[in-house]
């Protein structure tokens, strides 16, 4: 008697699609552009499919047209920032 075979029964989905010669987030016409956490990515120090579980988890801010979840050009800059390390300022040191 043998073992039965294991199937793959995994379903492949499709690369997700990102448009072509999309605005820059930091323009003026790219502020209010609605783009898709994949489209998003290469402006973040994250991945499409993170981005899409930090919206999923409610930790980024996004926009819902009732279907699809967006991120606005301006939601992008202010992610980009809040991941951004300044860089250390030394204190000013005291004449006495």
């Amino acid at each position: 008697m043998t073992a039965p075979r294991a199937t793959n029964q995994t379903r492949k989905r499709p690369a997700p699609k990102v448009r072509e010669n999309l605005p820059a987030p930091q323009t003026p016409e790219g502020q209010l552009f609605h783009y898709t956490p994949y489209e998003a990515a290469q402006w973040t120090p994250f991945s499409g499919r993170t981005l899409t579980n930090m919206i999923a988890r409610r930790e980024i801010g996004y926009v819902f047209n009732g279907r699809d979840n967006y991120l606005t050009g301006a939601q992008i800059v202010a992610l980009a920032e809040r991941q951004t390390v300044k860089p250390f300022d030394k204190p000013a040191t005291s004449a006495a």
